[in-house]
């Protein structure tokens, strides 16, 4: 165990502000390391793909290589980094799937490749399971719980976060060009796929954003049933 590295991203991570960094810190030792370091990813990631000084061509590498980075963590190799070395530990300590971060940095692609306006639900559904889901699935394996049942759970808490999220974000990302709102649900409240149509609408906007919300609290209550069934210590 190298303590340098596991204080570094410690340390990056309580200076991103978050309020997940006190709930991970109530973790036991290991398991807080693990969840700081998938943590850490997410932000650099994250961080990368909202830049606004950067342009898009260099967002994309940037991404990509991270792509390339996840593959050479997974073969113990390239290692150059506090980052790199706590995800290499984890990983190994964890068994957490390559997948999973590749699927995270993929979110990340989609919001880079063109601002997001009225998705389908199709595209909606794997923007969501990409962003957020994956991450559910990685810190799942973390908490120590590898069943079937553990893995709807993540995916059933990942979507309610994330629709939350979104909705909660809603006029941040306007004001960003981006508009994560289903097409069918505007197509079913009467409203055009103009993001000047959402400023004269409020109503109905709000009503839909009511629908995502219920939703949202569909997934909620699904992992609520699914929780029963697990280790609650856990």
């Amino acid at each position: 165990m190298n303590l340098d590295d596991t204080l570094q991203v410690e340390k990056n991570v309580k200076q991103s502000g978050s309020s997940f960094y006190w709930g991970m810190k109530l973790l036991p030792k290991e398991k807080r390391r693990g969840m700081f370091a998938v943590y850490a990813f997410c932000r650099e990631v994250d961080d990368i793909a909202d830049d606004l000084k950067n342009s898009q061509i260099i967002k994309k590498k940037k991404l990509n290589q991270w792509k390339k980075d996840i593959g050479k963590i997974f073969k113990n190799s390239s290692l150059d980094n506090s980052l790199k070395r706590e995800l290499n530990y984890s990983i190994i300590k964890f068994k957490l799937k390559k997948k999973d971060f590749i699927s995270i940095i993929d979110g990340m692609l989609m919001d880079v490749k063109e601002n997001i306006q009225f998705p389908s639900s199709k595209k909606f559904k794997l923007y969501c399971e990409r962003v957020a889901v994956a991450v559910g699935y990685l810190s799942i394996k973390i908490f120590g719980i590898h069943t079937k049942v553990g893995s709807h759970y993540a995916y059933e808490l990942g979507m309610a976060f994330q629709i939350t999220n979104i909705v909660r974000d809603f006029k941040e990302d306007l004001n960003n060009k981006r508009c994560y709102i289903p097409s069918e649900k505007l197509f079913e409240h009467g409203l055009r796929k103009k993001l000047s149509v959402l400023t004269n609408n409020s109503e109905k906007i709000q009503s839909i954003l009511q629908e995502m919300l219920e939703d949202a609290n569909k997934h909620f209550k699904k992992s609520d049933y699914l929780l029963k069934s697990l280790d609650q210590k856990k």
